[in-house]
């Protein structure tokens, strides 16, 4: 598991990251990071374990990538199980999830949820000053476990991936790609003020960065290029000029997460999920 993490510096910090925050009897094995406004863990689970949280403030995400049975236990809500690539929301609460056969399972926390965030391998850096804080949620979603499993959404020409909010996170889950990204068709941008976590399950991946100049010389950085593998995590602060691209053959599967949710994505109708969520629309 690899770990690049970008925490109030824009030089990348890398990480390797064998001490988990989680080791169980079964041997599920956990590793967490974080940015100022969520919380990401890639858990490497083991038959049968169980990642139980307690009294959680918000609803977070989980994610399924393979065709492993899991199984969700929520307090007071029925048992739901997936058993294909899905996205589930978790209302906030107590809960567990558990797998029939070993699996890697993705979750995404609120920075609210202070004993997740506590957990992370890069707590202890701090917030960045330039990412806006997270506010409380205006809108809430249903009360029960969500299931978005990935085969009921076709893909759509002049949509951005697949993506899902909850009232205060998005993930963006972008379809499986074949090989290497075109070196001619790259996308490379910066967000003024939140962050962006990269999250990779699937393949080898560049992330290609740059940090603007200032007035202060001292300021300037060379530009990064930082190869990674699957699984790892690459948190990109706010202004620095990112792109990724897969590279070499093979299948390639890539996550991004913001907090709170982007309005721009919502304004674009691209959140599949949005009609879940009081005041907005599809």
């Amino acid at each position: 598991m690899t770990i690049a993490a970008l925490v109030g510096t824009p030089v990348v910090d890398q990480i390797s990251e064998r001490d988990p925050d989680l080791v169980s009897s079964a041997g599920s094995r956990t590793w967490s990071v974080c940015g100022r406004n969520f919380v990401v863990a890639v858990t490497e689970l083991e038959a049968d374990d169980r990642l139980t949280e307690h009294d959680l403030p918000d609803e977070y995400m989980l994610l399924v990538q393979d065709d492993t049975v899991v199984g969700v236990e929520h307090s007071g809500r029925a048992h739901v199980s997936v058993s294909e690539p899905a996205l589930v929301v978790v209302p906030a609460g107590t809960s567990t999830v558990h797998a029939a056969s070993p699996t890697t399972v993705v979750r995404v926390f609120t920075a609210r949820c202070d004993e997740q965030m506590r957990r992370a391998a890069n707590h202890a850096a701090g917030a960045d000053p330039r990412a806006a804080p997270l506010p409380e949620p205006t809108e809430a979603g249903g009360d029960g476990i969500r299931i978005h499993r990935l085969r009921d959404i076709p893909e759509e020409e002049g949509r951005l991936g697949r993506i899902f909010r909850t009232a205060s996170l998005m993930v963006n889950w972008f379809p499986v790609h074949e090989g290497p990204r075109d070196t001619e068709r790259l996308s490379p941008h910066s967000h003024e003020d939140f962050e962006q976590m990269s999250v990779t399950l699937v393949g080898s991946y560049a992330h290609h960065l740059r940090v603007p100049w200032t007035g202060r010389m001292s300021e300037w950085r060379d530009d990064e290029h930082v190869r990674v593998g699957s699984p790892s995590m690459t948190l990109i602060p706010p202004t620095v000029v990112h792109t990724t691209r897969a590279v070499g053959a093979g299948p390639h599967t890539l996550i991004d997460v913001f907090a709170p949710p982007r309005e721009d994505f919502l304004a674009k109708g691209w959140v599949l999920n949005a009609g879940e969520y009081q005041g907005t629309q599809r």
